[in-house]
């Protein structure tokens, strides 16, 4: 049970750190648009975009949370060995890297994006590479 509170836990901070980093991000974005997006901020609303990702962001880091968290225990278990500053160096290492990775696509994509994309990408991997550990022991 331990392991469930710690995963949503993990997740309910990310989902609020990507939401506060997620509308600063658009509100520069908004203030000043690129041609491209121009047209598409004056056909859709941005509150409406805002609060649409602010109610997807929950749940959906929540689960995040909640499977990194398992699969914490199942490395702790396989893998076992401290390092990093974390219980288990091979969870550590892997959730970090995931996290670049996955980030790595959008910042390049976006560059306009790229300082909230890194701060997600840092944020992650602080929260379930070395947070999440901390709270399931």
């Amino acid at each position: 049970m331990d392991i469930l509170i710690a995963g949503l836990a993990s997740g309910a901070l990310m989902a609020h750190t990507f939401v506060t980093i997620w509308c600063i991000s658009m509100f520069f974005i908004i203030k000043n648009p690129p041609p491209s997006l121009a047209a598409a901020i004056e056909r859709l609303p941005p509150g409406g975009f805002l609060v649409g990702v602010m109610a997807a962001a929950f749940p959906i880091w929540g689960i995040i949370g909640v499977v990194l968290a398992f699969l914490f225990v199942a490395m702790e278990n396989g893998a076992p060995g401290a390092g990093l500053g974390a219980s288990n160096i091979a969870y550590t290492a892997g959730v970090s890297a995931a996290s670049i990775m996955l980030a790595l696509p959008f910042g390049i994509a976006i560059r306009r994006l790229l300082p909230g994309v890194a701060s997600i990408a840092l944020a992650s991997a602080g929260i379930f590479g070395w947070l999440l550990p901390f709270l399931a022991s």
